[in-house]
Parts: C-alpha cells; sequence; structure tokens
C-alpha cells in the first residue's frame, strides 16, 4: 500500500526534523541547563528512533488493523504534511534567530504530539509484534519519553494548555496500546 509507504517516510522525516531542532535547542547557552541536558537526551533517542524508520521502510507489512480506508490514509498524508511544513519553518526560524525558552518547549510538545498519532502507533506497535529480541517495545519507549517529557516540562508550563494536550496524548497513547494489545497481540494470545 503506498500510502502506508510514505506515512512511514513522513515518520522518518519528521523524526530527523525532531532531532535536528533537539540538537540546536541542546546548544542554546542562555536556556535552563535541565532542560539543556533534556534536549540533548531527546535528540539522542531521534537518533535511534530513525534507525527504527530506516528498518520500517524495508520490512514493513501493514496489517490496517484499526480497518483505515484508502481516504482516510490519504487525510492523515495531508494532515503529516502540514505538520512537516510548519516544522520545516520553524527550523529556518531557529537557524537563523534566537528564540525564547518557552517557544522551545512549547515546539517540543507539538513535535511529540504529532509522532503520537493513532497511525504511528499501530505501524510501531506492528513493529514490535515482528522484531524479536527488543528488550523494550517502541510504543512502551515512546510512552516512557512522553511522560519524561512531561515532568521535566511541568515546571515550565505553569498555565499553558500545550501541557494539558500533552497529558490528554499519553493517556490515549496507552489507552489505544492496551486496547491493540488486548485485542490483536500477545496478551489476547495468552487469554486464548
Amino acid at each position: 500500500m503506498k500510502e502506508i509507504k510514505e506515512i512511514i517516510e513522513m515518520g522518518r522525516k519528521l523524526d530527523e526534523l525532531a532531532y535536528e531542532v533537539y540538537s540546536l535547542f541542546a546548544k542554546q547557552e542562555d536556556f535552563d541547563k535541565n532542560l539543556v541536558a533534556f534536549w540533548a537526551e531527546m535528540a539522542e533517542w531521534k537518533k535511534g528512533h530513525i534507525k527504527h524508520w530506516k528498518t520500517l521502510s524495508k520490512s514493513f507489512v501493514y496489517r490496517n488493523m484499526l480497518n483505515r480506508s484508502t481516504n482516510d490514509l490519504k487525510v492523515i498524508i495531508k494532515q503529516l504534511k502540514s505538520i512537516q511544513t510548519e516544522i520545516v519553518e520553524f527550523t529556518r526560524r531557529l537557524r537563523k534567530k534566537k528564540i525564547s525558552q518557552n517557544e522551545a518547549i512549547s515546539q517540543t510538545i507539538l513535535n511529540e504530539f504529532c509522532l503520537v498519532s493513532d497511525i504511528f502507533l499501530e505501524i510501531f506497535y506492528t513493529y514490535d509484534e515482528t522484531v524479536k529480541g527488543c528488550p523494550k517495545s517502541c510504543v512502551e519507549e515512546c510512552e516512557t519519553h512522553l511522560v519524561k517529557m512531561a515532568n521535566t516540562l511541568r515546571p515550565y508550563l505553569k498555565l499553558n494548555p500545550l501541557y494539558a494536550v500533552l497529558l490528554k496524548s499519553i493517556v490515549e497513547l496507552k489507552h489505544k496500546y492496551d486496547f491493540l494489545l488486548t485485542t490483536f497481540g500477545k496478551m489476547k494470545k495468552a487469554a486464548g
């Protein structure tokens, strides 16, 4: 299915952009040292995630567990292209001028929120089911990083509505992952 190949390619590109953004944030001398260390860690995580995308692009078989139509996938592609355009524009601006620490925090949430979409969850869930010998699943790794991100950014966000969006996305990720596990995965096999 060519739409899935395009979505996987866009996921890789979005993670490459996030890697660049976090690497640039980690070099900001006027940002809080705790945040600089956090962004350096996020950049390293993204570097590893990019490897997963490359493996996926060669071996992924789409199972369409959530019963998406071709039109649904085309809408997702359109949304991802829009997100990609916004991140590219932000990255250009970041390379040219200083940004505030608050802008960096908001962009971090936006970068990760787009990658918590159902389609990426389904792709990484399927990837986890086919890769043997991984100490931790890709989905669980994403969840761990999102929770760490929420905890790290909490003191800086105060009344920022993006924090509520981040928390909601973490809960939704966990709920959807549990659904996939109980409906299609190891939990279902263990119960059956």
